[in-house]
């Protein structure tokens, strides 16, 4: 059965005998490195081989692989490439390039002076095309240039992404909500529009070979966990293509999918967050979510992280005891008033930000905190109270519990945190900083897509 394969592997002292064999065939010859054979790869031999009758390809040495690719390039060994593309249906003839680089990359110029093929077929992105249809023109041979086309029944690829999806873990950030939490869930908003302000944190979530590494983060902290999870999963699914897709569409197809999966109704901040990375004071309607347009500096984004402590309250409750209650509660005149608030609180903390009031800032994180419980009183318990205001009276401006109210982390803002975490931490000895730093970056950077 190889042997089939192996009587379409040539040398290059064959490539002149081939020309003469066929003198009334139209020889076809194109390039390339060819290293994880791929679906592209596929389409573009196709692509070639309606331009004549007899197709030649050109693979390239690890030798010269290496100086144009870089030091971890080839993956694969040149005479394994050379033997996957012989096997393609579409080729007729297969030949080892030359071991050195020319203008423009070449690696063939002395596969086109034996052969003197008929045609050259190049990609239209390529980089070095002047180059390439010089040669072509020295030998007289049709230069032909064809666009990379994705048939409807693929996802598009390449090998470096499938590199890159092999050998580095997916990443995501976790996000802090400053204020606004609830505004976000369509559900109990009749139609009035939310606002929630959040930043993006790091160290990020990693998933690689089927494994979640937390970095450090306790599960139950209400910085938004399940759904950078959720997100990881749905960016590694075979069936999902992130590339092509806007942070929007990337936001609420993870908002679809965390709904079908759970039994309650969920709002968008925590996908929206997650995914457009960075500060952002997100607008909720409906059936959308979209980031308003606020001018905020560098320095006050520093002196916003200087200011900031996430401290670990030592425990973890279900944060489905606080939806639950919410869903009981939000259409009452109490909730009503309680929702009002918090989307007041949303906008108005970015406002704040904007303008650099970062003590004004952590008053409205208070007040969002007293508005969410008032909305659901199981938020907070005795022990968390306690903390609250034992913070507040040794030297924090304000904050809030993260999140749903599942009891996992209060952020708090203070002009001298390291003080105030030596104090929380000597009166509650259960508790512990949370260490982070905000994620400017969206996930389709942070993923290269």
């Amino acid at each position: 059965m190889f042997e089939s394969i192996k009587a379409k592997v040539l040398e290059s002292k064959d490539l002149k005998k081939l020309r003469d064999s066929f003198p009334d065939k139209k020889i076809v010859f194109c390039s390339g490195c060819f290293d994880i054979l791929q679906s592209g790869h596929a389409v573009f031999l196709n692509q070639c081989k309606t331009f004549g009758e007899i197709l030649v390809v050109g693979i390239g040495r690890d030798i010269t692989v290496q100086k144009i690719k870089g030091p971890d390039r080839p993956v694969n060994p040149e005479n394994n490439r050379l033997y996957l593309i012989a096997a393609m249906q579409d080729v007729d003839y297969v030949v080892l390039n030359d071991d050195k680089i020319g203008e423009g990359k070449i690696d063939f110029y002395d596969k086109i002076d034996r052969l003197r093929p008929d045609v050259f077929v190049l990609n239209d992105d390529d980089n070095a095309i002047e180059d390439k249809k010089a040669l072509c023109n020295v030998y007289g041979i049709k230069f032909e240039l064809i666009p990379r086309f994705v048939p409807a029944e693929l996802i598009p690829t390449s090998t470096s992404k499938i590199i890159h999806k092999i050998n580095f873990s997916l990443k995501a950030p976790l996000r802090i909500d400053f204020a606004g939490g609830w505004t976000d869930v369509p559900y109990i908003m009749n139609g009035q529009k939310g606002y929630v302000s959040n930043i993006a944190i790091r160290p990020l979530i990693e998933y690689k070979g089927g494994k979640f590494n937390f970095s450090g983060y306790p599960r139950g902290s209400g910085l938004s966990t399940s759904t950078a999870t959720k997100l990881l999963e749905m960016l590694n699914s075979k069936s999902y293509n992130a590339e092509p897709k806007s942070l929007e569409v990337i936001s609420e197809d993870l908002f679809n999918l965390e709904n079908k999966e759970l039994q309650w109704f969920i709002g968008r901040q925590d996908q929206y967050a997650i995914v457009y990375g960075g500060f952002n004071c997100f607008e909720f309607g409906c059936d959308y979510a979209k980031p308003l347009n606020f001018n905020i500096q560098d320095g006050i984004f520093r002196k916003l992280r200087s200011d900031l402590i996430l401290i670990h309250t030592g425990e973890s409750r279900n944060a489905q005891l606080a939806v639950e209650e919410v869903y009981r509660n939000y259409h009452t005149f109490s909730g009503q008033q309680a929702i009002k608030e918090l989307a007041y609180c949303g906008l108005k903390f970015a406002e704040n930000l904007e303008s650099g009031d970062i003590e004004s800032c952590a008053e409205i994180s208070s007040r969002n905190w007293r508005a969410q419980k008032q909305l659901a009183p199981s938020s907070s318990n005795e022990l968390l109270d306690k903390m609250y205001d034992y913070a507040l009276e040794n030297g924090a401006m304000g904050g809030k519990i993260c999140g749903a109210g599942g009891g996992g982390a209060f952020i708090f803002y203070s002009n001298n945190i390291e003080k105030l975490k030596q104090t929380m931490k000597s009166q509650f000895p259960n508790c512990f900083e949370i260490d982070f730093d905000f994620e400017y970056q969206n996930i389709k950077k942070l993923n290269h897509y």
